[in-house]
């Protein structure tokens, strides 16, 4: 049970690094001239942000084989907020949701779960 709540920890820890990235490129966006076609960048660039910290932690928290955990929890984690994006403004999810670009946050997540396993506790 105390593994599972760290778990939901490092996942409501990444969330909220990724909704205070997110909320900092909107007003970026906003208040300066950078074009908003560049804005599904900017998420993905969040994503990974939040998915190398996310990669990290659960290395830490496994301990071992942490390129295959952290890749397995930021898939996860980038499913859920194209699920979450795909819902609120869309209202279903199809296979078209899924751009190979969502493969770079797993990736950087997986870099964070190697990362996480060889850092010093």
């Amino acid at each position: 049970m105390n593994y599972l709540c760290k778990l939901v920890k490092g996942y409501l820890l990444a969330f909220i690094i990724f909704l205070i990235l997110t909320t900092v490129i909107t007003i970026f966006i906003k208040f300066t001239s950078v074009p908003e076609s560049f804005s599904v960048y900017y998420l993905i660039a969040a994503m990974c942000i939040a998915t190398l910290f996310l990669g990290i932690f659960s290395g830490k928290l496994i301990g071992k084989k942490g390129l295959l955990s952290a890749i397995g929890l930021s898939a996860v984690f980038v499913f859920l907020i194209v699920f979450g994006i795909n819902c609120t403004y869309f209202q279903d999810l199809t296979l078209n949701s899924f751009r190979a670009q969502y493969g770079i946050p797993v990736v950087i997540g997986g870099i964070g779960g190697i990362i996480g396993v060889n850092v010093k506790k």
